[in-house]
């Protein structure tokens, strides 16, 4: 089945989208939909009203508080469209970076509850399944969890969304070898690639994030098939206890 909600490599991206289903009335008639995926150090927003849709990669090298409303902001005047015009919220909820969820969810609950929008929270893992799979595909991704842990998990793909085959946990790192087959693919950065030594493995290792594109697109199927989500659903994976760093004076 041919993918049309890869994300692309530029900063910014325009295309033209299968019209969707209103969820109220708008600028143009049709209010917008919004993605916020910010589990990683890449994260990225996507728009989509009517046959537009805009995403933005942000940059890794700046807070993600920083940049994430002025980008949403840029994206929206594009469309001529203001944060009142949300009709629909969707958010990656990790696991990931503490920090990038916190600062995403709560930007995803203050627009929703702004705009009188409706909310969807979708894991992060299972964005990135849906965007880089095929239909009838395996893969496990493996995040850096630090202190020599790691998060991981494994999904499936079917031609309508994702099933979960191993669910995200915590794992010390000389244990993934337990979990993961010679040959297995694997979804991993440079950096848990490194602390989970997959070098030492027989596997299929491929640099990939989760990107908003992929969500809005996961997140919208989700939404008409289930409805939208109260907002006390939507809650980071943490999966462990947050440890808070203190600074040396």
């Amino acid at each position: 089945m041919p993918r049309s909600t890869r994300p692309r490599s530029s900063p910014i991206v325009s295309e033209r989208a299968r019209p969707s289903a209103s969820c109220g009335a708008g600028p143009a008639g049709e209010r917008i939909r919004l993605a916020l995926e910010t589990s990683t150090r890449s994260p990225s927003l996507a728009l989509e009203s009517g046959g537009s849709f805009l995403e933005r990669a942000l940059s890794a090298e700046r807070p993600h508080a920083s940049d994430l409303l002025p980008a949403l902001a840029e994206l929206l005047g594009e469309l001529g469209a203001s944060p009142r015009d949300l009709g629909a919220v969707f958010v990656g909820t990790g696991p990931g970076s503490y920090t990038g969820l916190r600062v995403g969810i709560a930007t995803a609950l203050g627009l929703a509850r702004g705009a009188g929008a409706a909310l969807f929270g979708v894991p992060s893992g299972e964005t990135l399944a849906w965007a880089e799979l095929e239909p009838g595909e395996e893969a496990a991704i493996v995040l850096d969890a630090r202190g020599g842990e790691l998060y991981f998990a494994r999904y499936g793909r079917t031609p309508e969304g994702v099933t979960v085959l191993h669910a995200p946990c915590v794992l010390a790192a000389g244990d993934l070898g337990l979990l993961l087959p010679s040959g297995s693919r694997v979804f991993a950065d440079a950096e848990a690639a490194r602390a989970a030594g997959l070098e030492r493995l027989a596997l299929h290792i491929e640099p990939a994030v989760p990107r908003a594109g992929a969500l809005l697109a996961l997140g919208s199927r989700r939404l008409a098939a289930e409805g939208a989500q109260d907002p006390a659903q939507i809650e980071p994976l943490y999966l462990r206890a947050f440890a808070a760093k203190s600074r040396r004076r």
